[in-house]
């Protein structure tokens, strides 16, 4: 989201001595000069790849943890913008352009807050996660924090006041409403909390900068690896199990231990967002990796494995599938701002299925206003996207199954049917197998039946979703056939869709003044 740091490695220089309740790593002593990557920071294998051998192929088979699968499984969820940083309107998106920047606490007034009203929305858009922004960049916490810290100089403490319990609305923890109303609805949930961004305590790419301006904090480096791993002690142990958890912009790599140790202590069924370095350490063995855009746009093929911010790799021993997240709000404008143009509804669903329809998991902004609830036209917009999903896709054609051979797949109509594309889903339990395949239409003709090619490609993995180029067919069958796999390929499901017509519906309705929206 905001606030992402898409460099190559950055050395964060600091001497880390972490106090007696978080004692550091022996294994990670020699590296107090730690590196901060854009998407992770370990320095060891502190979680080894988990792969098998292929009996018939000889081939590495990454393997997923349950957590992956379940994590893949959600296919839509949201990420929640709402912070202190909704308060500076169009000024800017987040604290990121201004290191020195710190909105005053009495900002932060939601006087209608309410979280159910967040999750109508999460709920008509079909998502079945949500992430909330927990702490960003400005360094302001939506929960009330009990944390205290020296101050540079100082041995006296200090209590964490950049929080909601100073705010306006102090006695509300955002956070709990969250959970509360996420879980009553059956949503998945998860924390972002901006590790190397904190302009509150000026820290800024994980160091702690001299010099704080008139609303800083001045700390140590200990002090602030201190703070951060307290911190996330208090999101991690008491709001319940958390799906997914994000270090957006990566972490200090001394944080690496210690960071594993408190995920297998307090969620050790995460998913961790960024949990990998480009080198292939990982944190956990539960990571999920960046797609390495935040359009809305994974690469065809995009695989199950690998760890670098693209489209994987199928030959990496790694399993870590991809995140795709994007904005509802155009310009990549991920807070709310008065005024913002909304992507228009084909826009967003070309996104789900350069997404989605392309093994990465959606994940949208959900940008409640200073009021603390989703605008009108915002809530409309989630709900004709959710609209258009659930009419194309949830209910497919109705055909007959069969598999001649473990690398064939047929659906057969009682008439000529006509279809405009199709749907795959490979079964990953033991790993993504599948390397290329092809679908076919059989069609009618005067001089007797023919197959034609319609769509092609490599990577299935969760799910693949093919357009077909030359538009709908009238088939009486359709032919799904695995042409490469490094292990018996198993096709989860195989199914056939007509949505031309849908996507029209949808845009009109987009346009309807019953549901008019600014775009």
């Amino acid at each position: 989201a905001s606030g992402k740091e898409r460099t190559s490695l950055i050395w964060v220089v600091g001497f880390v001595v972490l106090g007696l309740i978080f004692a550091f790593d022996a294994v990670n002593a020699s590296a107090r000069l730690g590196t901060r990557l854009p998407r992770g920071g370990s320095l060891g294998d502190v979680a080894p790849p988990r792969y098998r051998v292929s009996p018939t192929t000889g081939i590495k088979i990454a393997l997923p943890t349950p957590d992956q699968l379940k994590f893949q499984a959600d296919e839509i969820a949201v990420l929640i913008h709402y912070n202190i940083a909704t308060y500076l309107n169009n000024s800017y998106d987040g604290c990121n352009s201004d290191p020195k920047l710190t909105p005053p606490v009495s900002a932060f007034n939601p006087y209608l807050l309410n979280t159910d009203n967040w999750v109508q929305s999460m709920q008509a858009l079909g998502a079945r996660a949500a992430t909330l922004v927990a702490k960003h960049n400005c360094g302001f916490t939506t929960w009330p924090t009990r944390v205290t810290f020296p101050v540079k100089g100082s041995s006296k403490q200090m209590p964490y006041e950049y929080s909601i319990a100073n705010s306006p609305v102090k006695g509300t923890d955002l956070v709990r409403n969250f959970i509360q109303s996420a879980t009553k609805a059956g949503i998945n949930t998860g924390f972002y909390y901006s590790v190397v961004w904190n302009n509150y305590l000026n820290v800024a790419n994980g160091v702690v900068n001299p010099n704080p301006g008139p609303n800083q904090v001045s700390i140590t480096q200990d002090t602030y690896t201190q703070i951060v791993l307290a911190q996330l002690t208090e999101l991690w142990s008491n709001y319940g199990q958390l799906e997914e958890i994000w270090f957006d912009g990566g972490y200090m790599a001394s944080l690496a231990s210690n960071l594993t140790r408190l995920l297998g202590q307090h969620q050790p069924h995460a998913a961790i967002f960024n949990g990998c370095t480009g080198d292939g350490k990982c944190v956990v063995q539960s990571s999920v990796r960046w797609i390495g855009n935040e359009a809305g746009q994974a690469p065809d093929p995009n695989w199950s494995t690998g760890v670098t911010n693209n489209g994987g790799d199928p030959n990496s021993p790694i399993f870590c599938p991809a995140e795709c997240d994007t904005t509802l709000q155009a310009n990549d404008r991920w807070f709310w701002g008065s005024n913002i143009k909304l992507r228009p509804l084909s826009e967003l669903i070309s996104v789900y299925h350069t997404t989605v329809g392309r093994n990465c998991r959606l994940e949208l902004d959900l940008t409640p206003d200073t009021t603390g609830l989703i605008p009108a036209n915002y809530a409309a917009r989630y709900a004709q996207l959710g609209n258009f999903i659930r009419a194309c896709y949830g209910r497919p054609i109705n055909g007959s199954q069969s598999q001649p051979s473990a690398n064939v797949h047929l659906l057969s109509f009682d008439v000529p049917t006509s279809v405009d594309r199709t749907v795959m889903m490979e079964n990953q339990a033991q790993g993504q197998v599948i390397r290329a395949y092809t679908v076919e239409a059989e069609i009618e003709t005067a001089t007797g039946n023919k197959w034609v090619r319609v769509s092609n490609g490599t990577s299935i993995g969760h799910k693949k979703i093919d357009l077909f180029a030359a538009g709908p067919v009238t088939a009486v069958q359709l032919r799904l056939t695995i042409t490469s796999a490094v292990d018996t390929p198993i096709v989860a499901s195989f199914t056939a869709h007509l949505c031309d017509v849908i996507i029209q519906e949808s845009v009109d309705e987009e346009s309807s003044p019953l549901l008019t929206v600014n775009s």
